[in-house]
């Protein structure tokens, strides 16, 4: 009886112990949640993104971002679209022709709680390119996509 009470506390005290990590988990994971752009949060900064091509600016933007553990936004629900004119040649093999438009998309692929995950891609006739730029919201992030072609994200210090 003695060693059925002693085993009765041991595992209480390993499931309080367990409960307590668990809430404790949770309570930071509150605090801190994952990087999200164009959210509604308390403590909301904002993220300057450029987009060079072959070292002129063929973008800017600035956009809000928290951290927060609601969902990430799908690509439809919220993304960039912007367009410059063609004459790259993109992966070493997609050539595209100065009077052709590219279409440029840029959505939040994920989100983490260091960094934001920007999905990135250029489009003519066919897709051309594909990829993630890693922004940090504390510090300038800097990604070369392809030959040519930067993406730049930095926190912005504008209201």
């Amino acid at each position: 009886m003695r060693k059925t009470k002693i085993a009765i506390l041991l595992l209480s005290a390993c499931v309080v112990s367990a409960v307590a990590s668990a809430q404790d988990t949770a309570r930071s994971s509150e605090t801190t949640g994952a990087w999200h752009w164009f959210g509604s949060c308390e403590d909301t900064r904002n993220l300057s993104l450029v987009v060079l091509l072959d070292g002129k600016a063929v973008y800017r933007s600035r956009f809000p971002v928290c951290r927060t553990n609601g969902p990430t936004p799908t690509a439809e629900e919220r993304k960039i679209v912007f367009h410059f004119k063609g004459g790259h040649i993109f992966q070493g093999e997609y050539r595209t022709l100065p009077t052709q438009t590219i279409e440029a998309n840029i959505w939040q692929a994920g989100a983490h709680p260091d960094a934001l995950l920007l999905g990135v891609t250029f489009v003519s006739d066919r897709v051309l390119l594909n990829t993630i730029h890693v922004a940090k919201p504390d510090n300038t992030s800097v990604s070369q996509l392809d030959r040519g072609i930067v993406v730049r994200t930095f926190p912005s210090t504008r209201k």
